[in-house]
């Protein structure tokens, strides 16, 4: 009986579900091998590159707290357990876990391994979900771009709670491209586990319920009825995000953590309120802002990120885009980069775009947007921090009109920019 019932919402539900250029998973056994090396490859960049930050102490820049973070090694940390519960968690089950190997191995090194793995798992997510909307020959090259973003490279090379939150909105995303390809009760659960755990590491994934929402208002329409008819799984799945919020808010602040008297960091909406009284809205600071959280979070501009040091601030890069031509590299990938674009939106190269697809870009793109609008309004200083878990959407909203088009030489021009990326970002790693 139960398989009967499960049957018959599946065929209610399925049946408009939209679907994306093909199944994500078929011919998967080609493409799992490289996918393996690929993703065993940047867990290995980013536990090296752990250790070439620390020795050059560049962990802190861009407003990082990696400082704060090390100090999980010696228990949990109230500020970091209230606002990213999650994060806590898993390192105080990684850290008992692997005990008994600080016999041969440090103790600060395998801590950084967590986070190194953490960064790698996302890698293997991320490509599942561009080969999904960017087709399989591409899917490799495309992973190897995300792998080498800067702000997905960095905040998996330091100890920071962000890569936590970048990798499972990458499963997110991958999973929730196999459920608008097959819907399944097992899926759905899967994705709103995978929401869940992103909102009690950061409240804010909870826009991420805007990808499948949007989707499936460009698909059906605004028709209420029609739309819990179809989709009433996405209204339950939602339920997630303020479940999430409870919980921080009445178990884990006050409870299992005491309360802080400071407004910066007593409670969700304190912080929010508080950042906000300090916000200074400018056509520049928009400008600003866009800049470095739809370019910078992607290549670095230069191979420093001293600017606006002080005595509490690291650094970060000038702001403007002038830092791209001010090496040759950096100019190489600003006009690689500018090509793909070119491929992907002039007329002449510009494949066609269905509804299905657009449904999809449309969340991508709501949901990333979402998130920009947040911070900017919110901590736009600390942009790097919060723009990693835009990245893939930002790189899928480039993947599908670029695997739409009808340029013959795409191959080429997308392992360019995926070596040149690698290049510049590991200069910066690598550091003067």
């Amino acid at each position: 009986m139960t398989g009967e019932r499960e049957r018959a919402i599946m065929s209610v539900v399925s049946a408009d579900i939209p679907r994306p250029h093909g199944d994500p998973y078929a011919g998967a056994s080609r493409v799992v091998p490289f996918r393996l090396a690929v993703t065993l490859a940047a867990f290995g960049l980013y536990w090296l590159s752990a250790v070439i930050l620390q020795a050059r102490d560049a962990t802190l820049v861009f407003g990082a707290d990696a400082h704060l973070y090390a100090m999980l090694m010696e228990g949990p940390v109230d500020r970091l357990t209230r606002f990213h519960p999650l994060t806590t968690a898993m390192v105080t089950v990684w850290l008992k876990l692997l005990a008994p190997l600080t016999v041969w191995i440090a103790p600060k090194l395998l801590f950084k391994a967590l986070f190194a793995a953490v960064g790698a798992a996302g890698v293997w997510a991320a490509i599942g979900a561009l080969e999904a909307v960017g087709g399989r020959r591409h899917a490799l090259l495309w992973g190897i771009v995300y792998a080498s973003a800067l702000s997905v490279w960095y905040f998996s090379s330091i100890e920071e709670s962000k890569i936590v939150t970048t990798t499972l909105t990458a499963f997110y995303i991958a999973v929730y491209l196999r459920l608008r390809t097959a819907w399944s009760l097992r899926d759905a659960a899967l994705l709103t586990g995978l929401l869940l755990l992103a909102c009690l590491n950061e409240i804010v994934a909870a826009f991420l319920v805007a990808i499948p929402a949007v989707d499936a208002l460009v698909q059906h329409g605004w028709n209420v009825r029609r739309q819990l008819r179809r989709n009433w799984w996405i209204a339950c799945h939602a339920l997630a995000a303020p479940a999430a919020f409870l919980f921080l808010e009445l178990v884990v602040n006050g409870w299992l953590v005491p309360r802080d008297g400071d407004p910066e960091g007593a409670s969700h909406l304190s912080m929010l309120l508080y950042y906000l009284a300090r916000h200074e809205l400018s056509a520049a600071a928009v400008y600003d802002f866009a800049t470095r959280w739809l370019f910078f979070a992607i290549a670095a501009p230069s191979i420093e990120a001293t600017w606006g040091a002080g005595d509490n601030y690291m650094g970060d890069f000038p702001p403007g885009l002038m830092g791209y031509l001010g090496s040759p590299l950096t100019t190489a990938l600003a006009l690689v980069a500018g090509a793909a674009l070119a491929v992907s939106l002039l007329p002449r190269q510009r494949g066609k775009i269905s509804r299905d697809t657009a449904g999809l870009m449309l969340g991508l793109a709501c949901c990333a947007l979402l998130r920009a609008l947040f911070f900017f309004l919110v901590y736009p200083g600390e942009y790097m921090l919060f723009a990693s878990a835009a990245v893939l959407p930002h790189l899928m909203l480039v993947a599908i009109p670029f695997a739409a088009s009808a340029y013959p030489r795409k191959q080429g021009l997308l392992g360019g920019l995926a070596a040149l990326l690698f290049i510049v970002n590991g200069s910066f790693i690598l550091g003067p």
